[in-house]
């Protein structure tokens, strides 16, 4: 009886801990099923942010290419032919006037019975003539037929007057820009992604139109959505789904498995166009941070559910001991409490930083507006040299700046693919020129040597994104000036040699320095986030540990190479090597466009901008161009003024977003509403805010805006967006 009282006695305890054991097994289970379900989401999120900028920059050149289509039917309309040489002579020069082949496109005329015809002659029945017969004005779609060799974006619009080919006229009804599909690339880039994103273009009827990647098509099926639908998903997914969300938002994302590998794809209508965009990567290629996070978060969770499972083992032995249950009960309470405590505090830190650096982008661009703005005003009245020079410095150095505050305040944004690499044609002396500039303010109570090794190719103007190289290298030079001690040296050498073909060079800046170099061990790390090899490295240098990392980033977005040689005690070498394609001077090309035409003179412009100080610049700037300016106070007064004025008082408003008692998008939207002024749904309007990110620009897109300049705001930029709304609009 007694034996049997033992038995009893640790009967309840045994299985209240078989019990327990069994919940924690459960409980890791069902941790790791939710955050790889939250970890899908955000891969399929991250996914979708990246596919809506490809659709807007899509957007943007397909205006582009509406607008110079514009400018042909304006120049064809109401002519007439003797025969069809001379036609095919004249969409030659129409070709050759409007550079049509910088944009890779043809020019095409229809007859009324679909006979097209080209620069080099008519060119047979166009098959896709059927796609112009529902009464609409404009068309756009995918051109694949015998007619005409390759595959092309056709951008179809009806002539305002026809043209009219011989003595029994022939009459032309359309003009039709053909746009090689292959040239889209050129309004996205998809290198955040190492290369394994592939980007396939469809049509309505779910065929492929267009791919592009670098290997080669791992659906291989001639009809995508078919492929799609018989593929494998994962997280309970299906292409029904994956459908009737996209007819629902206009974007979708699915989780799948092609040829024993997981992908992630996104689905986006390109509405008007009658295609689809689809982007495919790799599962391993998407969200890598996110899932070093989850598998990080996956394993401290592991170990807390064991701390907690070792306790609860404790507990056990102490319950036998002494019968002390009401006490672990209250500790696992107290235990669950701490956790939700901070988890809550985990996620209102989060959403403060997100809201941080919204705010902080846009108070900080406000006052950098003025300080750039009010500089090019002093250059621009003939100030004396050494005053010239400081101002000249003072531009430079707030351009880096401004660069410098884009990216501290958003390096998340580099790793979710909303950092892209914008080449221009850039004087690659100047730019130097520019770093060494800065570099001397840098040293200015240094007693350092700083010296300088330059050899540039022949042709100076070459293809780069200007901002991204110039902080690559301020980045370097930086560094090597901070762990270098007073009587060292800095040296910048530039050099070049030939690239892969006799258009492109590669340039290479070797920055070296005599300072306090790094350990074999931690050059290997030097390029990870937040990485210093010294506990008190931050603390006796100042800074975060970005640098290098954002430097690296660049360099990789820019398609060159970075390596490093350093031993303590002795300095540091970096080696840049930048592939870059030679350019023609901005100028030249400049002088060979003939889009924007518009003269600004006595153009009337609506101003409407809360902060005096960017109101004043604004003003000085445009009455420079011989623009006349009326200001509004915020979007109230704008509308107002907008409103108690006729038709034709103003040719284009500028607007502010961020104002009080009405924002711009409000304002915006009340104007356009304006049913009884036929001029309110036309007039162009500007964005000119400090909100700069493409989540902004799409906002000002929505609210009705023709376009969106970010502050500061770049004279330059701002005339020619000017010059192409006003050109656009009389058109």
């Amino acid at each position: 009886m007694k034996e049997r009282k033992e038995i009893t006695k640790y009967l309840l305890p045994v299985a209240l801990v078989m019990v327990m054991a069994v919940a924690l097994v459960a409980g890791i289970v069902f941790m790791r099923n939710s955050l790889m379900k939250l970890t899908v989401e955000e891969r399929s999120s991250q996914l979708k942010e990246m596919v809506t900028q490809i659709r807007a920059n899509l957007y943007s050149g397909f205006q582009i290419h509406w607008n110079l289509v514009a400018g042909l039917n304006n120049a064809a309309q109401g002519s007439h032919f003797g025969n069809g040489q001379d036609v095919s002579d004249t969409i030659a020069h129409m070709e050759n006037d409007f550079r049509t082949d910088l944009y890779g496109c043809r020019v095409m005329f229809l007859d009324e019975q679909g006979t097209a015809y080209l620069s080099d002659g008519p060119a047979g029945i166009w098959y896709d003539v059927s796609h112009l017969l529902d009464g609409e004005k404009r068309h756009t779609f995918v051109s694949e037929t015998d007619t005409i060799d390759g595959s092309f974006l056709a951008f179809a619009e009806e002539l305002d007057d026809p043209i009219t080919m011989g003595e029994n006229p022939v009459r032309f009804t359309h003009i039709v820009l053909l746009k090689d599909i292959k040239t889209l690339k050129q309004y996205y880039t998809t290198a955040t992604y190492g290369g394994k994103a592939a980007t396939y273009i469809i049509k309505k009827n779910g065929t492929l139109a267009y791919y592009d990647a670098e290997s080669d098509d791992v659906i291989g099926a001639r009809n995508i959505y078919k492929a799609l639908g018989e593929a494998e998903y994962i997280q309970g997914q299906s292409f029904d789904i994956v459908r009737e969300e996209l007819d629902r938002e206009g974007i979708a994302a699915a989780n799948i498995m092609l040829n024993q590998i997981e992908y992630y794809y996104c689905l986006t209508t390109l509405e008007n166009y009658d295609m689809t965009l689809m982007l495919l990567i790799p599962a391993a290629s998407v969200a890598v941070s996110t899932m070093n996070m989850m598998n990080s978060t996956i394993r401290t969770e592991t170990l807390i559910i064991s701390a907690l499972a070792l306790l609860i083992v404790l507990a056990f032995l102490s319950m036998l001991k002494v019968q002390r249950s009401s006490q672990m009960v209250k500790l696992e309470q107290e235990t669950n409490r701490e956790l939700n405590r901070l988890r809550s505090v985990a996620e209102s830190a989060n959403a403060a930083k997100s809201a941080f650096l919204n705010n902080m982008s846009h108070d900080i661009r406000t006052p950098m507006n003025a300080i750039i703005g009010f500089t090019n005003i002093a250059l621009k009245l003939d100030p004396k040299p050494e005053v010239r020079a400081c101002l000249n410095k003072i531009s430079d150095s707030s351009e880096h700046l401004l660069a410098l505050i884009n990216d501290v305040l958003d390096i998340s944004r580099i790793e979710s693919g909303k950092v892209h690499y914008t080449p221009a044609p850039v004087d690659i002396a100047g730019l130097t020129d520019s770093v060494i500039t800065i570099m001397h303010g840098y040293l200015s109570d240094r007693d350092i040597t700083f010296r300088t090794e330059l050899e540039y190719p022949e042709e100076r103007f070459v293809m780069t994104d200007a901002v991204r190289l110039r902080e690559v290298i301020v980045n370097i030079l930086g560094n090597a000036v901070k762990f270098t001690e007073d009587g060292g040296t800095v040296t910048l050498s530039v050099s070049w040699r030939v690239g892969k073909d006799d258009g492109s060079v590669t340039v290479i800046y070797r920055i070296s320095d005599t300072g306090i170099g790094m350990s074999e061990d931690f050059v290997e790390h030097i390029f990870e986030e937040f990485s210093q090899e010294d506990h008190g490295a931050r603390t006796q240098y100042k800074g975060t540990g970005l640098g290098m990392a954002i430097t690296k980033r660049y360099v990789d977005l820019m398609g060159g190479t970075i390596s490093v040689e350093s031993r303590k005690g002795v300095g540091s070498v970096f080696t840049v090597e930048l592939p870059m394609e030679t350019a023609d001077s901005p100028e030249l090309k400049k002088s060979n466009s003939g889009l924007c035409k518009a003269d600004l003179k006595g153009t009337k412009v609506l101003l409407a901008e809360d902060n005096d100080l960017n109101a004043e610049i604004s003003i000085v700037q445009l009455e420079e161009l011989g623009m006349e300016i009326e200001r509004a106070i915020d979007g109230e007064d704008a509308v107002r003024i907008f409103r108690d004025n006729p038709e034709g008082t103003f040719d284009i408003i500028l607007m502010d977003v961020m104002m009080p008692r009405m924002n711009g998008y409000e304002a915006t939207k009340a104007i356009r509403g304006m049913k009884d002024r036929p001029d309110a749904a036309v007039i162009p309007i500007i964005a000119m805010t400090a909100n700069a990110f493409a989540e902004d620009v799409q906002a000002s897109m929505d609210a009705g805006m023709n376009s969106h300049l970010s502050k500061p705001i770049d004279v330059t930029v701002l005339m020619s967006t000017i010059q192409m709304c006003l050109y656009r609009c009389n058109r």
